[in-house]
């Protein structure tokens, strides 16, 4: 049966693990290395990416809190090297593998051989077929909030019109919900703004490039939001270097709170908002969430990270 889908805030949920998962960490009666200590481990889909940096570090932390011993992969966009990865904590024993993939279907194998050899496998942001347990962002839904600013701000500022370059990354499945969901939210609220250029981009190098062919195709873009902070970040740069003399309109925005990014939003101009989905924490929560798979099974529901809008609204939480 398929898992239903449930909202879990991140912090309350692990508030509410901490004095079961601790029992679980130091119960020497577990699987786990020679000293005890329950063994755990982490591929990261890139580490080139700032959010995945942000996940390893809370995973990393977590684990450290609880004396549970964590190995963290960068699966470096390579379906290829999370399957290596995947054979050697097999060999190794861990006792549970937390995965963000790259390719799902290329791990399916993977998950089966790790659940015969006894391994409890977690599958974080899209989800592996046959995986135990699966923490997710819904991809359209976390694209429609960025996607409804953008809307807003065409509607109030922009009078209804606008020309809108979207960064996607279809070469990730599951973020072309993501992509789905960001045109919607705008056209909820602006339904004749222009989508005028459609772009893949997923770092600041690519998010440049794209910014400045968009330019030369179409000159009056003046909305641009993107699958993450990324990229967007790139193109504003190339924004601001193009010398147009409309800035002070204009809307630019990603998802993942990326420091760089709420620091661009903190200092005011073009860099309009972010979706925090708080990686840090959410790393955090992927060790909580194994452990208690490990203790008790696997979850019934889909666990959902909480989602916010951070804009000059809220921009001062981030900077206390």
């Amino acid at each position: 049966m398929k898992r239903r889908s449930v909202i879990l805030i991140v912090i309350a949920l692990t508030l509410a693990l901490v004095p079961a998962l601790s029992a679980c960490a130091s119960d020497s009666s577990q699987s786990g290395d020679s000293d005890g200590r329950l063994v755990l481990a982490y591929s990261a889909q890139n580490l080139a990416n700032t959010y995945f940096v942000e996940i390893a570090r809370g995973v990393q932390s977590r684990a450290d809190e609880l004396g549970v011993e964590v190995f963290i992969h960068d699966g470096a966009g390579d379906a290829a090297a999370q399957v290596l990865a995947f054979e050697n904590w097999i060999v190794q024993g861990v006792d549970a593998i937390m995965c963000s993939p790259v390719d799902p279907a290329a791990l399916e194998p993977s998950v089966r051989a790790a659940q015969e050899a006894g391994i409890m496998v977690v599958a974080t942001n899209q989800d592996i077929n046959g995986s135990d347990t699966f923490i997710t962002i819904p991809e359209f839904a976390y694209g429609l909030v960025i996607g409804q600013a953008a809307g807003r701000w065409i509607r109030d500022v922009l009078g209804g019109q606008a020309q809108v370059l979207i960064l996607d990354f279809p070469e990730i499945e599951a973020i072309i919900a993501r992509a789905d969901g960001m045109i919607a939210g705008i056209m909820e609220y602006a339904p004749n703004a222009v989508i005028a250029s459609q772009q893949s981009a997923n770092n600041p190098a690519r998010g440049m490039a794209a910014m400045e062919a968009a330019l030369v195709s179409n000159p009056d873009i003046n909305v641009v939001i993107g699958v993450n902070d990324a990229g967007v970040l790139g193109a504003y740069e190339a924004m601001m270097a193009s010398g147009r003399a409309d800035l002070e309109t204009m809307f630019f925005g990603g998802l993942d709170a990326t420091p760089e990014a709420l620091d661009a939003i903190n200092r005011g101009g073009i860099y309009r908002a972010t979706v925090d989905i708080a990686p840090y924490q959410s790393g955090r929560l992927f060790v909580d969430v194994a452990l208690q798979t490990i203790n008790d099974g696997p979850f019934a529901e889909d666990v959902i990270i909480d989602m916010i809008l951070v804009d000059e609204s809220n921009i001062g939480n981030y900077f206390s």
